[in-house]
């Protein structure tokens, strides 16, 4: 193997390797992405190489300093010795190291497999040279070829792009092709991210995910489900969970500082526009759970808490009762995803919208109402940073709307946040399908509940996302609680298409419930 050149290997510096595993190239916690040049990013005709086209030395450069993080591992196949079959070896003998593969100009007659090797891949078209990319193939893995014999090609996990290296777009139209490349590449990060991945789990209940696994009541859960489930989201997506016991939940709330809980209880309520007909006391309760929660996933290396604890006692006492949704709405406004009733496909929907947007999302059961065309997520709290910026959105302190005191001010009244949404801003509603390997989604806008119902507050949860769709009918064909479950994510902005490319390289199909 050559020597490497400031820890990425440059084009200059091509490696001709036979047998030698990447493996032994790691370089830190960077995302690795084998890079293919299967041309100098032209069809050039006999008079040589157009006059002011980027170069695969440029194009590599550019690609480097617009993406921290990210070890371009490059080999160039115009280069003296370096062909697509020596790749193709390298890059068969090495994938357990890698995280991704780019491919740049077409592959024309050479190796299709370069593109099937089951890693996420880009395969980008440089505008004005010959079209030799199967994108059918590349799409839905068939093509009805008029020739006979040779390789199929089956488990590609392909993205395409385009980009102007020979500069004859308008500025403007070239950089945005660029930006788009950018932006996908990106989302081979987002796989590495979700590898590194480790959700807490505190439940009291049997199975997880066990109050959102709705539908007939003569249904029963699949023998082994646990451990089914935790195996699939493993190797699917590379998310590890992390469950342990109420008794070590309850232990960690016993540890917690009082002093330090009526702090952070005195944050809330000063954070807040007002607090109604629930007490300090209580709130500081919740800070007692935030503080037990911020513990455990420490000692437990997570970095996203997922829970259905509703005792800091287990003693079964009412006063004992808290609900912990302040606690983790501000998890959020740290970047660590939690919810407050433990779902993992939600929460792998949560994972995603933060490392695609750097967005936090709301978890909540999902309504439909075709005659005022909205889709509804309600809950009793929401992030305070849906921008996931400094931005923070208004809210209530109330007594929870499930606690059987609420309204009382006695203890066990609990807490939940009525969070105030802005209207008339992108949204996306969905949900990752861990065993079915789908994502559902729908997109839509905003809306002022106020003005389509009746003492708008005071129905059901105490925080309501009210999304303005296009067709709330096709929506509600595709709500199925035996599949789905009853609840879904909110997350602003409106991220379908993002979200179908990232799909495509994870194996997950996009069933799209607004088309």
């Amino acid at each position: 193997m050559g020597k490497k050149k400031s820890g990425v290997c440059a084009l200059v510096c091509v490696l001709v390797l036979a047998g030698t595993s990447l493996l032994q190239a790691k370089v830190g916690e960077n995302t690795k992405i084998y890079t293919v040049f299967a041309n100098q990013g032209c069809s050039c005709p006999a008079g040589g190489t157009p006059e002011g086209l980027i170069t695969n030395e440029e194009v590599l450069r550019k690609l480097q300093s617009q993406c921290s993080g990210i070890d371009f591992i490059a080999r160039d196949t115009t280069k003296r010795d370096v062909t697509i079959s020596t790749v193709l070896s390298e890059l068969e003998g090495s994938k357990e190291g890698l995280d991704g593969v780019l491919i740049l100009g077409a592959l024309g007659n050479k190796e299709y497999k370069l593109a099937f090797t089951g890693l996420p891949t880009i395969c980008v078209y440089s505008l004005f040279e010959w079209m030799n990319i199967p994108y059918k193939l590349y799409a839905t893995g068939r093509e009805n070829s008029i020739k006979v014999g040779g390789p199929e090609y089956k488990g590609g996990r392909i993205i395409t792009a385009q980009l102007d290296r020979r500069q004859v777009c308008a500025p403007s139209l070239s950089k945005a092709m660029f930006d788009d490349l950018i932006g996908k590449i990106k989302l081979i990060q987002v796989t590495k991210k979700l590898k590194e991945s480790r959700i807490l789990v505190v439940v009291p209940y049997k199975y997880l995910g066990q109050v959102d696994y709705q539908g007939d009541a003569h249904k029963h859960f699949p023998e082994n489900y646990n451990e089914t489930y935790t195996r699939t989201l493993k190797e699917s997506l590379g998310i590890e969970l992390v469950r342990i016991k109420p008794e070590e939940f309850y232990q960690a709330v016993k540890e917690v500082d009082e002093e330090q809980a009526k702090v952070i209880a005195k944050m809330w309520i000063d954070e807040a526009q007002e607090m109604k007909d629930t007490t300090e006391s209580e709130v500081t309760k919740t800070a007692k759970s935030y503080l037990a929660f911020e513990a455990l996933r420490k000692k437990y290396n997570c970095n996203a808490v997922s829970t259905q604890m509703r005792s800091l006692t287990g003693r079964g006492k009412i006063e004992d009762m808290f609900w912990p949704g302040l606690g983790l709405m501000e998890f959020q406004k740290r970047g660590i995803q939690a919810i407050c009733q433990e779902y993992e496909n939600i929460m792998v929907a949560h994972l995603l919208g933060y490392y695609l947007a750097g967005r936090p999302s709301m978890l909540g059961d999902l309504m439909i109402d075709t005659f005022n065309n909205v889709s509804i997520l309600t809950h009793c709290g929401a992030p305070l940073n849906p921008y996931g910026d400094d931005r923070r959105i208004p809210y209530i302190i109330w007594s929870h709307a499930q606690s059987p005191v609420r309204n009382t001010l006695k203890p066990g009244s609990g807490t939940g946040a009525q969070v105030n949404y802005p209207v008339n801003e992108p949204v996306t509603i969905w949900k990752v399908y861990v065993f079915h390997k789908k994502i559902g989604l729908h997109t839509g806008k905003t809306a002022d509940g106020h003005s389509l119902y009746k003492d708008f507050d005071g129905i059901m949860c105490r925080t309501k996302l009210v999304v303005k769709v296009d067709d709330a009918k096709k929506i509600q064909k595709h709500f199925s609680p035996d599949e789905y479950g009853i609840h879904r994510a909110g997350t602003l902005g409106n991220l379908r298409e993002k979200i179908k490319d990232l799909a495509t390289l994870i194996g997950f199909e996009v069933v799209e419930e607004d088309k």
